[in-house]
């Protein structure tokens, strides 16, 4: 490989990124609406990009409407002095993308989100050439960036990506020998930028001026601290000199749905649902098992594992274990525990971005450190594995990246992800709750189903169907520990195997046509969550029946498995 075929790949790429940009109707792919926090996101865009304030007006709801005909879902608003309507979300990533979208409208934010990989591709691969080959370095840095879901987040107009790129960044400069060593003090504004975007990133970034002071390099130290808390004070005082408060997500915050204030002249402010975090530790629950557990699934799990959407990080982490470290790369190691730790031990029921995130959103603060983790002394041995993982895991992703990221609970339930554990931690913020169907289903008071696939027909009263002949998996959630569950269950007219599974303990039960039978199950155990339990439950039959192919008199066309219903002793 040499430096023009380099050169040209960059130059194509570029290429690449202007037209994909420009040649696609970003609302139209998004079918006029938002997912996730892109609703506030936007909408601050759009302000600072034509009004050049973080205020609210009616010129705003029309404009967002504009541009996305089905409106913002879920905007963060807070009443500030005056009584006027401010945003209540960090503004520094539409800061970032406001002159992109003055400029080009939707297609900047495409071309903004799109740059952001590539200058994070060319700053890798311009890292690892100061150590190693150009065919090393760039393959290298092209396995890092595509073999995650990382690429994947251009479509979001969420601040994801761009705390992908920002601590990235901010580890390049940082670490990066330059002839002029005065470059490297643009780290201290990228740290800024990344602890503004996301308080947490504070714990990381402080390891990296710890590993300066163990280096006794004071005059770095000194330099990068005073850029970093300059720049962190003016964006602090511009969020004062327009809303009258330091903190972006102080005041009376509200998130408003359908109806917005200012819209028409019965949509007022008072109209929100309350966002508060004064209840926060009130709430708060962790116990040794859901910590423990929080730590596997981090890795494991089926929504938000780092072993299927960042296969790349998982990869680094055994690399560095077989290879030279120095004492950068343990203060480097420290910064990752650290930021980990904060999410599943801080953030135990949401560590991962909630019910809209494809795979582990907020990993993407972290997943910049695993680039830098021991890459003076780095091993090139079996730099194709990820590639491998990522064709397993992240194929239909890839071909259908826009689909997935509208609707992420889908990857969760197709193979092979389907057979990695579902995250009990996390039952009430999983992807699979972005189904209407699926969440928070309560059976006659009695306890609450949270259905992990689409295997099942509407609930019936206090009973439901499965699909065909397609395993169930649900959580249940119960007031308190189950003594027994009693599974009463009615066959369809078909001799049909029945398989239950109640946490570990299975059983397979043969049933004969139209007949009604109860399976029980004893001393199980269950994760319990403060004062509830949540169980995880798996039913599969071996038949299936359609009744409209059956009954000239009915217009059933259900796929119908086994009605269960169950009942819970304490």
């Amino acid at each position: 490989m040499t430096p023009k075929a380099i050169k040209i790949f960059f130059a194509m790429f570029l290429l690449f990124i202007i037209c994909f940009s420009f040649g696609t109707d970003l609302p139209k792919t998004k079918h006029g609406g938002f997912f996730s926090d892109e609703s506030t996101y936007f909408s601050i865009m759009q302000s600072l990009a034509f009004d050049y304030d973080l205020e609210y007006t009616r010129a705003d709801i029309m404009r967002i409407r504009e541009n996305y005909w089905v409106g913002p879902m879920g905007l963060f608003l807070k009443q500030g002095r005056n009584n006027r309507i401010y945003y209540a979300k960090s503004f520094i990533y539409p800061l970032a993308l406001a002159p992109f979208f003055r400029l080009f409208g939707n297609h900047g934010i495409l071309l903004a989100n799109s740059l952001m990989v590539f200058f994070a591709l060319l700053m890798g691969f311009l890292l690892l050439r100061q150590q190693y080959s150009l065919k090393r370095s760039f393959v290298f840095t092209i396995m890092y960036i595509f073999c995650s879901i990382t690429f994947i987040y251009v479509w979001w107009i969420t601040a994801d990506l761009f705390n992908f790129f920002i601590n990235f960044a901010a580890l390049f400069f940082f670490f990066y020998e330059f002839k002029n060593p005065a470059w490297s003090n643009i780290a201290g504004v990228f740290f800024a930028a990344a602890i503004f975007s996301k308080p947490n990133n504070l714990l990381h970034i402080g390891v990296l001026f710890l590993l300066l002071l163990y280096q006794k390099n004071w005059k770095k130290f000194i330099s990068l601290g005073l850029i970093c808390v300059v720049f962190l004070a003016g964006l602090f005082a511009f969020n004062y000199s327009q809303t009258g408060e330091i903190n972006y997500q102080g005041g009376e915050r509200k998130s408003f749905y359908g109806n917005f204030p200012l819209e028409r002249e019965d949509f007022s402010f008072a109209s929100g649902h309350k966002m508060s975090t004064d209840t926060y530790w009130s709430r708060f629950y962790l116990s040794p098992a859901i910590a423990l557990l929080n730590m596997f699934y981090y890795f494991f799990g089926r929504f938000t594992g780092m072993l299927l959407y960042f296969f790349p990080a998982f990869f680094l982490l055994l690399l560095f274990f077989f290879q030279k470290k120095q004492p950068q790369d343990w203060f480097l190691l420290a910064g990752i525990v650290s930021a980990i730790l904060c999410y599943i031990l801080l953030m135990p029921d949401n560590y991962f971005g909630g019910g809209g995130s494809l795979g582990n959103r907020y990993f993407l603060n972290i997943y910049p450190l695993f680039f830098f983790l021991g890459y003076r002394e780095r091993r090139f041995q079996f730099t194709l594995l990820p590639a491998a993982a990522a064709m397993i895991f992240l194929a239909p992703i890839f071909m259908n990246g826009m689909f997935n990221s509208a609707f992420p609970r889908y990857p969760g339930l197709s193979f092979p992800i389907k057979f990695f554990p579902a995250e009990k931690t996390q039952y009430a913020t999983l992807p699979s709750n972005t189904n209407p169907r699926a969440f928070n289903r309560k059976i006659a008071e009695k306890y609450t189903l949270f259905f992990l696939n689409d295997n099942y027909n509407p609930i019936e009263g206090e009973a439901f169907w499965t699909h065909a002949d397609k395993e169930l998996e649900v959580f249940l959630l119960a007031p308190g520990n189950v003594k027994k569950f009693t599974f009463q269950l009615k066959n369809i007219p078909k001799a049909n195997h029945i398989r239950l599974q109640v946490e570990y303990k299975s059983k397979t039960v043969f049933i004969a046509p139209g007949e009604v039978r109860d399976v029980t199950f004893s001393r199980v155990p269950g994760l319990r969550i403060a004062s509830r339990f949540i169980y995880h439950i798996k039913i599969k039959s071996s038949n299936y029946y359609c009744p409209f192919f059956t009954d000239a008199k009915t217009q059933d066309r259900r796929l119908l498995g086994v009605q269960a219903q169950i009942e819970l002793d304490y």
